[in-house]
């Protein structure tokens, strides 16, 4: 593993995070988990496939939105984009698994 292989897992990771993000966005307006009655809301299969499907993106939205506000510090900050890195890093792994699986050339 070398660095452009680094690069292309954390582009697939992230592309297709924010891909479902914002299509999910787009079709599932309605259905959108809202912070204020987290108990019933958040345990909707909807909120579910947003966790497990389009964490990375979700993940980083919010820790951009808590630096913005001054939530949190500048090292929280740094640790938080290194855990969304390696969490997309295992998602575009998972999908150059399935293109090659798919028999299609991957790097």
């Amino acid at each position: 593993m070398n660095f452009a292989t680094i690069f292309v897992l954390l582009a697939a990771g992230f592309g297709v995070s924010f891909i479902v993000l914002d299509v999910s966005r787009v079709a599932g307006r309605r259905h959108w988990p809202s912070s204020n009655n987290i108990v019933s809301d958040n345990f909707r299969p909807f909120a579910i496939f947003l966790a497990l499907f389009a964490g990375p993106a979700l993940f980083i939205q919010a820790l951009w939105r808590m630096l913005a506000s001054g939530g949190v510090r500048i090292s929280d900050g740094i640790l938080g984009v290194a855990i969304a890195g390696g969490w997309a890093c295992c998602y575009g792994l998972l999908i150059v698994q399935f293109v090659r699986l798919a028999g299609l050339p991957a790097p």
